[in-house]
C-alpha cells in the first residue's frame, strides 16, 4: 500500500472562507518546500478538505479532528481557532522525498489537557518587527490559544508621545500586522499595559525610563523612584483609561486586558502607601470590566510574604484578604513563581478556591513549566500563561516545550530535542527569507549570555 497522500503542484481546498488568507497559503507553501501551492473554494464552516475524503468526526471535547487518506486530507475544528490548530498539525506532517511532497495516512484528535494555553511576549526596543512576527508564528504552530503582547516603550500612543522611545518603537499600523497574523493563526491577541509597577517600560537593572528620560517634568505621574505609577494622581487614572482605549481599538474585539500590577516596590516597602492599594485595584478592575474586558493581574503583590518558600509574595498577612477581595470578580488571577519546579505550585493552589479564575505563569525552565502544567491539570484550573521576558532569544525552545507539556502534537519525527525542533519550525515560518542576522533566534553566533 502507498500509505501516503501525494500533493500536486496545485491543490484546491474546500474550506471555511476565513481560512482563505495569506498566512495559511504561506504555511502550506513553506511546509511543502514550495512543491505545492494552495487555492480555495468555499466549503463548510470550520472545515478544510483537499482531495476526495470524508470529514472526520469531531468529538465534543476536542478542538480539532484530522484525517489523511491516500486520496485526500481533511480537518474539522470546533471553531476557527481549532481549525487552525488542526491545520498546523497537518502541515507539520508533510514530508519531501526528493521528488514529491506527501503526507502519511493518519487519524488524529486534539489531545490538549487544558482549554486556555496562553503565551506572554514582550516587545523590547531591541526587537525588530520581523523577530516579533516569527515569535507569533511559532506560537501559532505550537497551538497556543491566546498571545499576550506587551509593548515595553515600543508602541506609539496618541495620548502621550513619551510612552514610546523615539526611533525604537512601532507605529500602530506595524502593530496591526502582528495582531492580524495572530488572528489568522487562530489565536486571540490580548493587549497588556502594566498599570502599577514597571512604569519605566524598561527592566529595572538597566535604569532606563521611557517617559522621564524624555520629559522629567512628568515626574508627578510616578512614585518618587519613578518605578511605579502614582495611584493618587487623577491624571494617571485618565492616562490609563486613554491607553486602554487605544489598545482596545488597536487589538479589536477580545475578552481580556492584562493590567500587570506586579513588583511595585515603592508600595511594597511603605505601609502607608499600601493602604491605598485596595481602592486602586477595585477602581481599576471595575473600570476594565465596565469597558467590556476581563482584567488579568499578576499576583505577587496580593500573596502573603514568607508563607510560601522560594516564592515571590509581598503582602503582610492581614492585607491578603483585603487586597484580593478588592478585585472585580471577573478578574483572572495570574500566578508567576519561577523557582518552583515540583507540583503542586503552592501559590497557585492557594488561589483555587478564591472565587476567581486562576492560571499559572511559568518561565523557561522545563521543571518550572512542568510543575505548573501538572498543578493546573490535577486541579482543573483555568489555564497557563507561559512567560518569556528578556530570555526569549536564548530560551525560545521553552515556547515549544511548554506547548508539548500541554498536549500539542508537532512533527512526526519529534524526539524531545526542543531546541532543534524550534529551529526547524522557525525555518518554515520565515516566509520573507533569512540572511545570517535574521535567521534563528539571535542576530549573532557570539552573544552575551542572558542574565540569570
Amino acid at each position: 500500500m502507498r500509505n501516503y497522500f501525494l500533493l500536486d503542484s496545485k491543490v484546491t481546498a474546500r474550506a471555511d472562507a476565513a481560512l482563505n488568507n495569506e498566512m495559511v497559503k504561506k504555511l502550506w507553501g513553506s511546509f511543502s518546500l514550495s512543491c505545492s501551492a494552495l487555492e480555495f473554494t468555499e466549503g463548510q464552516p470550520f472545515t478544510f478538505v483537499v482531495g476526495k475524503i470524508a470529514l472526520p468526526t469531531l468529538e465534543a471535547d476536542k478542538e480539532y479532528a484530522l484525517c489523511v487518506e491516500e486520496n485526500g486530507a481533511a480537518v474539522v475544528g470546533k471553531d476557527y481557532g481549532g481549525l487552525m490548530r488542526g491545520f498546523a498539525s497537518l502541515v507539520m506532517k508533510m514530508e519531501f522525498d526528493g521528488e514529491v511532497c506527501k503526507i502519511k495516512t493518519v487519524t488524529e484528535q486534539s489531545s490538549y489537557n487544558m482549554k486556555n494555553r496562553m503565551l506572554h511576549i514582550c516587545v523590547f526596543p531591541d526587537n525588530t518587527l520581523y523577530e516579533i512576527k516569527k515569535i507569533i508564528r511559532l506560537a501559532g504552530l505550537c497551538q497556543y490559544t491566546h498571545i499576550i503582547i506587551e509593548f515595553w516603550g515600543t508602541l506609539q500612543y496618541d495620548c502621550m508621545k513619551e510612552l514610546a522611545w523615539p526611533n525604537h518603537s512601532f507605529t500602530k499600523d506595524e502593530a496591526r500586522e502582528l495582531i492580524r497574523e495572530a488572528r489568522e493563526l487562530g489565536m486571540e491577541p490580548i493587549p497588556m499595559f502594566n498599570q502599577l509597577g514597571h512604569a519605566t517600560a524598561s527592566r529595572v537593572c538597566h535604569g532606563k525610563h521611557v517617559v522621564l528620560e524624555q520629559n522629567p517634568r512628568l515626574q508627578p505621574l510616578f512614585t518618587p523612584d519613578g518605578w511605579a505609577w502614582n495611584i493618587h494622581s487623577s491624571k494617571v487614572y485618565e492616562l490609563m483609561k486613554q491607553v486602554r482605549t487605544e489598545l482596545y481599538e488597536l487589538f479589536g474585539e477580545g475578552e481580556y486586558m492584562h493590567i500587570g500590577c506586579d513588583e511595585a516596590y515603592y508600595y511594597t516597602h511603605c505601609e502607608e502607601e499600601r493602604a491605598s492599594l485596595p481602592d486602586f485595584l477595585k477602581r481599576l478592575t471595575d473600570d476594565v470590566v465596565s469597558e467590556g474586558r476581563r482584567p488579568m493581574i499578576w499576583m505577587d503583590m496580593l500573596l502573603e510574604r514568607k508563607k510560601y518558600p522560594n516564592c515571590t509574595a509581598t503582602c503582610v498577612p492581614e492585607e491578603v484578604e483585603i487586597l484580593q477581595g478588592a478585585l472585580n470578580p471577573a478578574t483572572v488571577m495570574v500566578d508567576w513563581q519561577y523557582r518552583i519546579k515540583e507540583a503542586p505550585v503552592p501559590t497557585l493552589l492557594s488561589l483555587k478556591d478564591s472565587g476567581h479564575d486562576a492560571m499559572g505563569a511559568p518561565w523557561y525552565e522545563p521543571g518550572n513549566y512542568s510543575a505548573y502544567v501538572d498543578t493546573i491539570v490535577d486541579n482543573d484550573m483555568f489555564g497557563i500563561m507561559m512567560t518569556t521576558w528578556h530570555t526569549l532569544k536564548e530560551k525560545m525552545e521553552s515556547i515549544l516545550g511548554c506547548a508539548k507539556k500541554c498536549g500539542t502534537v508537532t512533527f512526526p519525527w519529534s524526539n524531545g530535542r526542543n531546541r532543534e525542533e524550534t529551529a526547524a519550525m522557525l525555518r518554515r515560518i520565515s516566509f520573507e527569507g533569512n540572511d545570517y542576522e535574521s535567521s534563528g533566534w539571535t542576530r549573532k553566533d557570539i552573544v552575551d549570555h542572558f542574565m540569570k
